[in-house]
This record gives structure tokens, C-alpha cells and sequence, in this order.
């Protein structure tokens, strides 16, 4: 009995609208993936839902076949977000091959390469976590010594440093913040804060020095 072709599900994404999938599509096809089994998204890698990821996932799932990318990072834009995928692929039988890191999850170094990605995500995560506490305790701190109302509240800094994490820009921070119960907090603060997060500055200024807004 002939052993039937192993599903080829491809996918491609760009971060703009403006910008063009066609290099992306043409190295699918040239793996072999057909027109029909490839998933496209026009959105940021940082964005979790993409409606092209999703359904190309669950397509590969269902066949158990390969999942093919130009390269790792159109998966996420994070070590963390490239590792979910991979979990997801790894748990439904589906190999992932990346066409230009020449990556293959069924090979012995390509599951090599997945457990040392998986540990670094790891880091990542207890990374993040220790700067939210250590964020979380100098606001507690300075809003004690200072007794004035704070803008960054320990769980605006919380959400903020996961978001941040996670690649999303200052811009749409703001709305998730300004959801969150406190005091009134204007767009420079958060600027403000971002920056502060990003150049890994001392703790103490994720809080609200002087009460700011």
C-alpha cells in the first residue's frame, strides 16, 4: 500500500497592510505546500489573535502533517510566543519546519533546539516576573513614603511589564491602563513608564516618584 503524502500546512505573515507576502508564499510553494494549504495574517507577531495562525494551526492539527514557515519569528515576535506554538505542534503530533533557519522539530536537533528555546523561555518568564514584584514593591514603597496617589498602581505596573514583554507599543498600552481602577493617568506618564521599563532603569522609578500623573 502506498504511504499517502504528508500534509503540507504553510504559513506567512507580515507586520503592515503596506507590506508584501509574495517572498513568503513563493518559498512555501517551492517546499511544496499548495495554494490551498497556506494561512496568511497582515498583523503584528505580537498580536495573540491572528485568525491566519489559528486556522492554519488547526488545519495541521487535524492532518497531523507539517507546519512550514519562512522563518521561526512569524510565529511571534517573542521567544515566548515562537514556544507556544511549538507546544501546540509538539502535543498534536504536527512538525514544524522553518525554510530558512533550516529547522525541523522531528529531527534529533531540532528537538534539541526546541528543550534549550523552551528553558530560555523559561528564564523569560521568571525575567518578567521578578521585574513586576520588584516594580510592584518600590511603587508600594514610595507611595508609603510619600502618601500621595500614584498613576502607576502596583497593578497597572503588573499589566504594563506583561504587555511590555510581550512586544506591544506604548500607544496601546495607554487604554489598557486607563481601564484598569485608578487614580486619572495621562499618556507621558506611560511614555514615560515604558521607557523607564525598556532601559531597565533602577526599580524605583516603575513607581511614581511624586505623584505624577
Amino acid at each position: 500500500m502506498t504511504k499517502p503524502e504528508t500534509v503540507k500546512v504553510g504559513y506567512a505573515r507580515v507586520s503592515t497592510i503596506e507590506q508584501n507576502l509574495d517572498m513568503q508564499i513563493t518559498a512555501l510553494k517551492q517546499y511544496g505546500v499548495t495554494d490551498a494549504m497556506i494561512f496568511t495574517d497582515k498583523m503584528s507577531g505580537a498580536k495573540k489573535d491572528r485568525p491566519g495562525l489559528q486556522a492554519a494551526i488547526s488545519t495541521a492539527a487535524e492532518s497531523g502533517g507539517e507546519f512550514v514557515v519562512w522563518k521561526l519569528d512569524r510565529l511571534g515576535r517573542t521567544l515566548l510566543g515562537i514556544i507556544g506554538a511549538m507546544q501546540v505542534f509538539e502535543a498534536n503530533d504536527v512538525l514544524l519546519v522553518s525554510l530558512t533557519e533550516r529547522f525541523d522539530l522531528a529531527s534529533p536537533m531540532g528537538k534539541g533546539m526546541f528543550h534549550i528555546m523552551a528553558a530560555l523561555a523559561q528564564m523569560e518568564r521568571d525575567l518578567i516576573r521578578e521585574r513586576t514584584i520588584a516594580g510592584v514593591k518600590a511603587a508600594r514603597e514610595r507611595g508609603a513614603r510619600h502618601g500621595r496617589p500614584q498613576t502607576m498602581t502596583p497593578e497597572r505596573i503588573e499589566k504594563a511589564a506583561e504587555l511590555v514583554q510581550l512586544g506591544v507599543s506604548a500607544t496601546k498600552i495607554i487604554p489598557e491602563l486607563q481601564a484598569i481602577p485608578g487614580p486619572i493617568i495621562n499618556k507621558s506618564r506611560v511614555y514615560q513608564w515604558v521607557r523607564d521599563f525598556k532601559t531597565n532603569r533602577n526599580p524605583e522609578t516603575l513607581g511614581d516618584p511624586h505623584g505624577t500623573n
